[in-house]
């Protein structure tokens, strides 16, 4: 499968990190909050990790769960949130390479279940639910900004409630609950879930994936220049143990887990590894700030399976 060529302007930048965006950094420091402790243990000791203009990634010193603390309310979220879904159509190629990266997760999760009721937490546009049959699957999706609700609905048929998760009841249960790319939005990702967690059937699965990795080798290294590291809308950054810490003790174990990397869209394996290399010895030399940005590496993107037993 071809794969789409690379840009070099700002469309390929994260969107907390185009130029253009100062005001909204401005805008948004107004809903700044106060440090909360760890999400995963209650820790109040932290080492900083790394940081981006105000907002602050801190790690856990008893855990090593990696949150930007203190972040914004659900009011600063909603502000940040509610020009998002339009940015990302803007961009031709990101969506070609996140079309090719959406078969790649659907095909991982097919091999332990391919058929049943599927509940996608973020579902945004509806893209990668779409990639899941209608013949094999009854489809439903959450998502929080309308716009990208009513996409997934008009050009996919996906039923589509509009909110906030903790806020929405179902009368459903569900084969497989997914996050894609979801998690590391949320203020709240415990109870979010626990919550998903809930709306499984016996012998359900949960499907996280997409979501950056905070015990990754290429954060250790980048710090605030890692790609994925885009504060303004990634808050937390999970590990496969400690969210299996978290979901343990809500009845679901985990089956399997991959980092998926050279399968990906965005692999180049002898240039990502060389370049790697020679920001390593910028480190070595503490001349982080030369490091020009980042690359794919293995082990960046958690994509991990868990199974309701009890």
């Amino acid at each position: 499968m071809r794969k789409p060529e690379q840009l070099s302007d700002t469309k390929s930048m994260p969107y907390s990190s185009v130029p253009e965006n100062k005001a909204l950094w401005k805008k948004l420091r107004l809903y700044l909050e106060k440090e909360y402790p760890c999400i995963i243990c209650g820790s109040n000791k932290f080492e900083s990790w790394a940081k981006e203009i105000y907002l602050e990634a801190k790690r856990c010193l008893k855990c090593g769960m990696i949150s930007v603390n203190p972040h914004f309310s659900e009011e600063g979220l909603n502000e940040l949130y509610s020009e998002y879904f339009a940015y990302r159509q803007d961009d031709l190629i990101k969506k070609q390479q996140r079309d090719i990266a959406y078969l790649i997760d659907r095909d991982w999760v097919y091999l332990f279940i391919r058929e049943g009721k599927v509940l996608d937490v973020g579902c945004s546009g509806g893209f990668f639910l779409s990639k899941f049959s209608p013949e094999n699957w009854d489809r439903f999706g959450v998502e929080i900004v309308s716009d990208a609700a009513e996409y997934a609905m008009s050009n996919f048929g996906i039923s589509v409630r509009v909110g906030n998760i903790l806020e929405i009841d179902f009368a459903e249960r569900f084969d497989l609950v997914m996050l894609r790319g979801a998690i590391e939005h949320f203020r709240d990702p415990i109870s979010v879930l626990e919550k998903c967690c809930k709306l499984l059937k016996p012998g359900g699965y949960l499907f996280i994936t997409a979501t950056p990795a905070g015990d990754s080798f290429a954060f250790e290294v980048y710090r605030r220049k890692w790609s994925l590291f885009t504060p303004l809308e990634h808050i937390h950054f999970f590990s496969v143990k400690l969210l299996s810490k978290v979901l343990n003790d809500y009845g679901v174990s985990l089956i399997s887990h991959h980092y998926q990397y050279e399968e990906t869209p965005y692999a180049n394996p002898p240039q990502d590894y060389k370049k790697i290399q020679q920001d390593i010895a910028l480190v070595m030399q503490e001349d982080r700030d030369k490091i020009t940005g980042s690359v794919p590496f293995p082990g960046s993107m958690i994509t991990a399976l868990w199974k309701k037993t009890s």
